[in-house]
């Protein structure tokens, strides 16, 4: 179709710009994010992540080595400092270096301080890189903090208060200022004491857990240092957070990342909002009058008015004076094509609604006559009960009433039948079906159906198939099917006589079929060519009101109504098989 094609042309070009920009809104926000985690870890962890960034952003110039200034900042916010040395151990460049850290090194004086077996008052981080032909040595130095603490522990009496670690003045408030914390645990990894401990520090430690707090601080928000006492076992834990003094007495109740994520989330949904209303808006302009004008001209319809809307000068609105479509309503000339042949078909409609009307009269007159002969019991025996002649004895009474009411059963019945054999002449559709396993769904049915006193549960036998079988049917009508062909079955045969229902399932195709199989009278052939016509049994209400004679029509047009089929076996004197069958 020519509308296809053009809409189609249309639509992909637009989505395809709309997706174009999405991702570039997508991979800024990407960006962005992998920006600030970055920044994130460096705050955390410099020596590890700052000083291979530091390398990657230096630039070698006339003047020296130049650092990114960001990172530098970064180095003088964690009071750390920062140099720079050539091959021989000299210091080429160097930001925020005390004085107590020398200028030249030696080769086993770096060594010593950097794995921490000199009496050095800062931490060491080495990172060695070549770049540019030249190879950089960058050393990352920032002040012990944990180590001194823990020292000081070794040597300094504590007190032990009601479970609580009682430190000196000095030592206690150098832990506070640092934000650190101290834990004394048993060989068991139990914590006896502690100081200015957090609540994320556990009070229990295994072997492996301590061993990678301590090796992988970065993992669990801090730097763990431990001095073990051979002669009592215990071992003292102390602790300082990753992030810097500044920060890390502020509780922060959503972690660093998440907030990266929620904005950048946020900023994402925000500007993907902007760009869909923006192209919601120029759609609206561009399409809006077509598709508005056909939204009326379906209103119109919707009213049984079935002409396409005019202007006031009482032309249609999709085409020229000269008969030719406007330019906004040219991709549409399918659809309203489409639409006006809607029109005419409902046109249609509305004649074939005045037949079904018709028919429905019809129908109602054929209602009355079949009503007529209990109604007309029910009248006879109202107008007697009534009668102030006559003193009715109360056997008499309840006899009258019994009738009556059995008149009245067989009445509500008749109609109920009447209607569904006329639903089925007309053609209907299953409302919609279920899914449902057939084994489980036909025994509880058959108990259903057993728990009828006039039926017995010991006349009715259930064979399951192998496995379970699962189909897709509308249940209710398959439960009145089931009604009607045990009722059938149980009712108009001897009262011993046994009802046995099995379902089979066939491997190949996916077929399934309900066998009742009773050993009753059976049928002759006439009455077998005949069993599924209406009426068949008669509507006579002097003679019984054991069903309405439409029951095995109505179970032929469920069945039917459902995509299955129905057949029947008898042989007088030995009974019937009836197979629901589907596939």
């Amino acid at each position: 179709m020519n509308i296809k094609r053009q809409l189609t042309l249309k639509f992909v070009l637009q989505l395809a710009i709309a997706g174009i920009i999405v991702l570039l809104i997508a991979a800024l926000t990407f960006y962005w994010m992998l920006q600030r985690f970055s920044e994130i870890n460096i705050t955390r962890d410099f020596a590890s992540v700052g000083l291979e960034q530091m390398v990657e952003s230096s630039k070698l110039g006339k003047n020296g080595i130049t650092f990114a200034p960001s990172l530098l900042r970064q180095v003088k916010k964690n009071n750390g400092w920062l140099q720079s040395l050539d091959e021989n151990g000299k210091v080429a460049s160097a930001y925020n270096t005390p004085k107590d850290v020398p200028n030249q090194y030696g080769p086993g004086e770096l060594v010593e301080h950097w794995m921490g077996k000199s009496a050095f008052p800062y931490q060491i981080a080495l990172w060695i890189q070549q770049k540019d032909g030249k190879k950089f040595t960058m050393v990352y130095g920032a002040p012990k903090v944990i180590e001194p603490i823990l020292e000081q522990l070794n040597e300094v009496e504590f007190i032990v208060s009601e479970k609580k670690l009682v430190l000196p003045d000095a030592l206690s408030g150098k832990i506070r200022s640092a934000h650190a914390f101290v834990q004394l645990i048993d060989s068991a990894g139990v914590e006896l004491v502690s100081y200015n401990k957090p609540d994320a520090v556990p009070s229990l430690y295994s072997v492996p857990e301590l061993a990678l707090r301590t090796l992988y601080g970065e993992r669990y928000g801090y730097r763990i240092a431990t001095s073990y006492d051979a002669e009592t076992g215990n071992t003292w834990l102390v602790g300082e957070p990753n992030t810097v003094a500044g920060d890390s007495g502020k509780k922060k109740w959503i972690p660093e990342e998440a907030q990266v994520v929620i904005i950048g989330s946020i900023f994402l949904f925000i500007s993907l909002l902007v760009l869909f209303v923006l192209l919601s808006l120029w759609q609206a302009h561009r399409f809006g009058a077509p598709m508005l004008h056909m939204l009326v001209w379906l209103d119109s319809i919707g009213k049984t008015v079935y002409e396409e809307p005019v202007d006031r000068r009482g032309l249609h609105r999709s085409r020229t004076s000269a008969g030719k479509w406007r330019r906004r309503y040219r991709v549409f000339a399918d659809v309203m094509v489409s639409i006006e042949k809607l029109s005419n078909a409902l046109k249609r409609e509305q004649a074939m609604r005045e037949q079904t009307e018709s028919l429905r009269e019809e129908w109602i007159a054929g209602v009355t006559h079949d009503l007529k002969t209990p109604l007309s019991s029910i009248t006879g025996y109202a107008h007697l009960l009534a009668e102030p002649a006559y003193d009715w004895s109360q056997e008499e009474v309840r006899k009258f009433s019994a009738t009556m009411l059995e008149k009245s059963a067989h009445m509500d019945m008749l109609i109920s039948d009447l209607a569904m054999t006329y639903r089925l002449r007309s053609g209907i559709l299953p409302p919609e079906t279920m899914k449902v396993e057939l084994n489980a769904w036909l025994y509880e049915a058959l108990e259903q159906a057993a728990a009828d006193p006039a039926y017995g549960k010991e006349r009715i036998v259930f064979h399951a198939a192998q496995d379970d079988v699962w189909v897709q049917l509308y249940t209710p009508w398959l439960e009145r099917v089931v009604n009607n062909l045990t009722a059938n079955s149980l009712l108009h045969n001897p009262p011993d006589t046994v009802l046995t229902v099995s379902l089979l399932a066939t491997e190949e195709g996916g077929g399934i079929t309900i066998k009742f199989t009773d050993d009753g009278d059976g049928m002759d052939e006439a009455t077998l060519n005949r069993l599924f016509e209406r009426y068949y049994r008669g509507t006579d209400t002097a003679s019984t009101t054991n069903g309405s004679g439409l029951g095995m029509a109505i179970s032929k047009g469920l069945i039917e109504a459902m995509g299955g089929r129905i057949t029947v076996k008898t042989t007088p004197g030995e009974g019937t098989t009836i197979l629901l069958i589907w596939g």
